[in-house]
């Protein structure tokens, strides 16, 4: 995904809260590869390959980035307030390493990696800091990133819009006789017709295979009477969008508890939003939404969380889950997705994205409820 913002001061400040909470957890060190947190720390995802990109932030002093000779150009423009170190195919990433933690590399230290570090970076980190005591940079950063800013929020709502759009047109295109691949080629379409950068995922679960709420879209001819569940997203400006919807295909044989289902997920998903607001725990929404569905009848067949958080990762901190204690805050923005799975059947799920506002919660996908009947 490209780069957020342009403001470096931005990207400074995110690195400096950063160090505030590496105090207070005493970690010494920080490190991050190319993924989402390197694009939340200095505005660009980085280059994702088997040469070392690595951003270091200290707990004190100054951050600095190692970076391969060829890739160093390309970063320069996002290094306002932090050093660029390179390194050659020839010389390897290693000299470097041991540049930037200097002393420390002899005794005993605190050290946060990115969870989507490669391994085999890793493991040259652990050659430099030998008795490291090691932990995961969730820890870290998912206290920075867990709350939007205002900027944040608008560029989620302009993802969303997005997808609203793409699911008003999609919904009046042909789907029976056609397959689902088809129909995720439709939808992949759209969302860059009107103005995401990719689609990041699409899930076209048409009749039995909607009831696998994580179906890899294939080959299946939709038939009339299908239910057909719709889950996609896309990146727009570093951000995300995801959303869910299922339509009923006109003709044949619907399922006689499509209905029925259908309004107890939708009666589920209306409970979850009105659970969600300031200091509430985020295993109560879950709940809420989860007692709609059990007391209905289905609670064995919703075989998953009621939401996961969204920003510049699909799936991020906040989980809306069972067990999650933590109270929501304002800034938070997070999926309410329940669904009901008949194996064999149909599936049912409807998704929105919520953002918590000082005295409540605002859905920023605005596509309607009601079931669509499609052609």
């Amino acid at each position: 995904m490209s780069a957020t913002v342009t403001n470096p001061s931005l990207f400074q400040e995110r690195c400096q809260r950063a160090q505030a909470v590496m105090a207070e957890q005493g970690i010494d060190y920080l490190f991050i590869g190319p993924g989402a947190d390197l694009q939340y720390l200095i505005g660009t995802p980085g280059m994702d390959n088997e040469r070392m990109m690595l951003f270091v932030v200290p707990q004190q002093g100054d951050p600095a980035m190692i970076v391969p000779a060829l890739e160093k150009l390309a970063t320069s423009k996002y290094a306002s307030f932090f050093e660029l170190l390179d390194w050659t195919d020839a010389e390897g990433p290693q000299g470097r390493i041991k540049q930037l933690v200097g002393q420390a590399a002899s005794g005993t230290v605190k050290a946060a990696v990115g969870n989507q570090l490669w391994s085999m970076f890793l493991l040259e980190l652990q050659k430099v800091l030998p008795a490291a005591e090691w932990s995961k940079a969730t820890e870290v950063l998912k206290k920075l990133r867990i709350t939007k800013f205002p900027e944040e929020i608008k560029l989620l709502k302009e993802a969303a819009a997005i997808a609203d759009r793409t699911f008003s047109d999609v919904v009046n295109l042909q789907f029976s006789g056609r397959t689902e691949r088809e129909v995720m080629g439709d939808i992949n379409n759209l969302l860059l017709k009107y103005g995401q950068e990719k689609m990041l995922f699409c899930i076209v679960g048409s009749g039995p295979n909607g009831a696998q709420p994580h179906h890899h879209t294939g080959d299946r001819v939709i038939q009339p009477g299908d239910a057909v569940v719709l889950d996609f997203g896309g990146a727009y400006k570093g951000y995300t969008s995801d959303m869910t919807r299922t339509v009923l295909v006109e003709g044949g044989n619907p399922d006689p508890d499509f209905e029925k289902v259908y309004n107890l997920v939708n009666q589920a998903r209306a409970a979850g939003h009105k659970q969600a607001r300031p200091g509430v725990s985020c295993e109560s929404v879950d709940a809420a939404a989860r007692q709609v569905i059990t007391e209905g009848g289905y609670g064995q067949y919703f075989v998953h969380r009621t939401g996961h958080g969204i920003g510049m990762e699909v799936h991020e901190e906040p989980y809306i889950v069972g067990g999650n204690s933590l109270p929501l805050e304002p800034g938070m923005a997070f999926s309410i997705e329940p669904g009901i799975y008949l194996p064999g059947r149909f599936g049912v799920r409807i998704e929105d994205i919520a953002v918590v506002t000082k005295d409540g919660e605002e859905n920023i996908n605005l596509s309607t409820h009601e079931y669509i009947r499609v052609k």
